[in-house]
């Protein structure tokens, strides 16, 4: 019952990491809009503020999200005694 508790807890983490890192590459992407500043034609307006937000929020957030349904499926796998 512990595992599934932690891994409940770990999506829950992953997903409010994992918005709230979109929420600040939405925000900045409307500062890269604004003239002088730029942004990546290769990559477009958001994927660019996704990159100068920072790759590690949504690392972590993808790690822990794994992580979480692992030790959900294993909770739910694991035989009662």
């Amino acid at each position: 019952m512990k595992k599934l508790y932690v891994g409940l807890t770990l999506l829950l983490f992953s997903a409010i990491i994992y918005s709230s890192s979109l929420i600040s590459a939405a925000i900045y992407s409307q500062v890269l809009v604004k003239e002088g500043v730029g942004w990546d034609s290769n990559y477009g307006i958001f994927k660019t503020a996704l990159m100068e937000t920072g790759a590690m929020p949504i690392t972590i957030a993808i790690f822990s999200g794994i992580l979480g349904i692992v030790l959900i499926i294993k909770s739910l796998k694991r035989k009662p005694t």
